[in-house]
């Protein structure tokens, strides 16, 4: 067909000149006939007949589908013109790239974490609840609300997979048995959890990620069924989920019951707080789920066994579980998509500026086609055109750096981030750096192309052999060098505050020091450590070893390193204190078990008093070292040494423990700051003593 096209094309434009030839020469008989000498008749009759131009433009209008033809024209045109000047090419062809690869690789994170639908059914019913519960309150929230069905998982949960060759550590979650069926998701093989499998004595159940079954199983279909060993305690594996399920992170390779047992107070009410997320049920809202949460949280605060305080979790609401996935990084994305747009205004200007500077070379050019016939218009489809030639050659160029910097940013951005495992160069991308070509070709050629259509032969002729330049050029020219310059400053100041901020978290003194510092996460069965002596003995044993270790100088071995995003915690009595009405009578306190070495290795000051030794252990006299901030806080302008807290006497009257030392803060929260707001203070306890 389009060869038949072409050459049907070739035959038309063929006999077009021949009736153009044709007409002339029958005006020229004319003009002889009437006394005309021959060459003054072929003048008169080529000024009869007019431009043959643009006759020919005007009857090619006729044919119809002549767009094509010179759209064609165009750019097989601008090709062999960008070809006859490499460096102009080549130095705009790679601004470009810069700007379109770097926003399409920015856009593929922004389209993986912000714009991408959950893989969940009905994804838009889902919602986060910002706040973090322990079982206790997530039972009554299920039992009370009326609007959202709760669900809640742990984040980050490491087991030990034995009995299938070589142990391996895993990351799993433990969940809520309505956990799955709230997200909406069903297992590929097997089934999912069924209600009720949270319940003590129905939670040995287990089902797998598509990646472990995978790895490890050796993708076993008859794998429904047969028991695996987690944490010394043997599981029913049940199912095995989608590859694309990832929930809550990409991490994670298994998920079992969240164990909900009244019975263990503790474990009910004392530990585990976690996130919670829900499903809208038929005709709620979001904002009635909003108003429901803030009302609930309000009601469950006096369930606790230990008073809180009035304002716990007070900011509690419900967002929709994309928001809420991602609303740590969310604005951090948003912002890397304005800078990178920055520098794509400023390629687009700095490519406008040589359009222009092109553009007053050409002025010849553009006079004497514009002499020929050639409407303005035409001119600046045909620059246009070339713009946008050299914007898709930047778009190519661009993709491919767009793949080399998101590999990048795979490799060292934290795997657990949330969509990154998502994110890569699909079709929306490709699209997104085709429609980012087009538009950027337009706003960098638009202002160039209008400048060289106003081009006049008289004036251009004058002007043969002189280097001149239209004012309209030259303060085109200094508009974009002016704006180009602008954006610039603008990003090199945003760039610089970043500095400034990276440099000053840098120079945070952190509390402690990380010079020749190795640290070795090690976690045991939980059934082991359900025997606090056993647990103590393993450990023991592995100081003893690793300290003969050649180049080791000092073992030491903590429950929570800093930095670690482990946060164990006691609600604690403090002997003499008055509570304050806006605090918990019951202050939430960071609890640290460390052998007595962490200290001096960590190179933590003692502030006050000691720190711990050898003796103190669980049949001692139980004591514990403070933080300075918690000194200050709880015993302003007092000696802190010798002052006694405890856990809440609820707990089976547990004997009071001795503060002993003060040691300086730690930053071990984050870097930014020392813990989060719902936690009161820092305590260090003997690791072997009893909890």
């Amino acid at each position: 067909m389009s060869g038949w096209r072409t050459q049907n094309r070739k035959d038309q434009e063929a006999e077009l000149d021949r009736e153009l030839r044709s007409d002339l020469e029958l005006e020229a008989e004319e003009q002889q006939e009437a006394g005309v000498s021959a060459e003054e008749a072929r003048y008169r009759a080529m000024r009869s007949l007019g431009n043959a131009t643009l006759v020919k433009e005007d009857v090619r209008k006729t044919w119809g589908w002549t767009w094509v033809d010179q759209f064609r024209q165009d750019v097989r045109y601008g090709l062999r013109g960008l070809g006859r000047n490499k460096g102009f090419t080549a130095v705009a062809a790679l601004s470009l790239a810069l700007g379109i690869g770097g926003n399409a690789a920015v856009f593929s994170l922004v389209n993986a974490v912000l714009l991408r639908q959950l893989p969940y059914r009905d994804s838009d019913r889902l919602v986060g609840i910002t706040a973090y519960c322990p079982k206790g309150i997530i039972r009554t929230l299920q039992e009370r609300s009326r609007t959202i069905d709760v669900a809640a998982y742990s984040e980050n949960s490491e087991v030990n997979l034995t009995g299938q060759g070589e142990a391996v550590r895993l990351v799993g979650s433990r969940v809520t048995a309505n956990f799955l069926p709230v997200l909406g998701v069903e297992a590929e093989l097997g089934r999912a959890i069924h209600e009720g499998e949270d319940d003590p004595g129905r939670d040995s159940v287990v089902v797998l990620s598509d990646a472990l079954w995978r790895r490890k199983f050796g993708a076993d279909p008859n794998i429904i069924g047969r028991p695996i060993t987690i944490d010394g305690v043997d599981r029913e594996v049940i199912g095995v989920m989608p590859p694309s399920f990832d929930f809550p992170n990409s991490d994670t390779q298994l998920w079992t019951p969240l164990n909900m047992d009244p019975t263990n107070s503790f474990d009910y009410w004392y530990t585990g707080y976690i996130p919670l997320v829900a499903r809208l049920r038929p005709g709620a809202t979001l904002a009635q789920a909003k108003g429901e949460v803030h009302s609930l949280i309000a009601q469950v605060i006096p369930l606790f066994p230990y008073t809180m305080p009035p304002t716990w979790s007070s900011d509690a609401t419900a967002m929709w579980l994309q928001q809420y996935i991602v609303r740590d990084i969310r604005s951090r994305i948003i912002i890397l998509q304005f800078a990178v747009g920055l520098i794509l205004l400023i390629a687009c200007a700095n490519v406008a500026s040589l359009l222009l500077a092109r553009a007053a070379v050409r002025q010849k050019e553009m006079a004497l086609r514009s002499a020929l016939g050639a409407a303005r218009g035409r001119i600046v489809r045909q620059l246009l055109t070339e713009s946008v030639v050299l914007g898709f050659a930047g778009a190519i160029a661009g993709l491919a750096l767009a793949y080399a910097v998101l590999s990048v940013c795979k490799l060292v951005l934290p795997r657990n981030t949330p969509g990154l495992a998502a994110a890569y160069i699909d079709p929306q991308v490709f699209g997104f750096a085709i429609v980012l070509a087009v538009i950027t070709s337009l706003a960098f050629g638009l202002v160039p192309a209008i400048a060289a259509s106003r081009a006049d032969l008289a004036s251009t002729l004058r002007s043969a052999g002189r280097r001149a330049a239209s004012s309209q050029g030259v303060r085109g020219r200094a508009a974009l060098i002016a704006g180009e310059v602008a954006l610039a400053v603008l990003l090199a100041v945003s760039a610089g505050l970043l500095v400034k901020t990276l440099w000053a978290l840098a120079h945070v003194n952190p509390g402690f020091s990380t010079e020749q510092v190795l640290t070795v996460p090690i976690s045991p069965n939980q059934s082991l450590c359900n025997e606090r002596s056993k647990c103590v003995a393993l450990y023991t044993q592995l100081l003893q070893s690793a300290q003969g270790i050649p180049g080791v100088s000092a073992v030491t071995a903590t429950n929570a390193p800093p930095l670690s995003g482990q946060f164990p915690y006691l609600p604690l009595e403090l002997e003499g204190h008055p509570p304050n009405p806006t605090e918990s009578t019951a202050p939430l306190f960071w609890a640290g078990a460390v052998t007595p070495d962490y200290f001096s290795l960590m190179r933590i000051p003692l502030l006050e008093g000691r720190t711990f030794t050898p003796a103190d252990g669980e049949n001692s006299e139980p004591v514990v070292v403070i933080s300075a901030a918690t000194a200050r806080h709880f015993w302003p302008g007092e000696d802190p040494i010798g002052k006694h807290l405890r856990p809440p006497s609820n707990w089976g009257n547990p004997p009071w423990r001795t503060v002993v030392g003060v040691a300086g803060d730690v930053r071990q929260y984050r870097v930014s700051s020392q813990l989060p707001e719902w936690l009161n203070g820092v305590l260090y306890m003997p690791y072997g003593a009893p909890g």
